[in-house]
């Protein structure tokens, strides 16, 4: 097993009124940042929030379904 099997590195991006902005980051560097974006995304101020693992999979639900109380369960 890889170093990189260990440390995934995901690409965090959205919109907002300036343009797209992305982020790349371990699990744990994206799941750290979600909830302030989700909180700019309620508050629309962000969107077309998304995050794609290194095979460009939409893997969103993994980060943000948790913080989302309408999100089927």
């Amino acid at each position: 097993m890889t170093r990189r099997d260990w440390n995934a590195l995901y690409l965090l991006r959205w919109d907002d009124t300036t343009g797209e902005h992305t982020r790349t980051g371990t699990s744990r560097d994206i799941h750290l940042e979600a909830p302030a974006l989700h909180a700019r995304g309620e508050a629309g101020t962000v969107w077309n929030i998304a995050v794609l693992d290194d095979a460009g999979e939409d893997v969103t639900g993994r980060f943000f379904d948790h913080l989302d109380n309408t999100a089927a369960a």
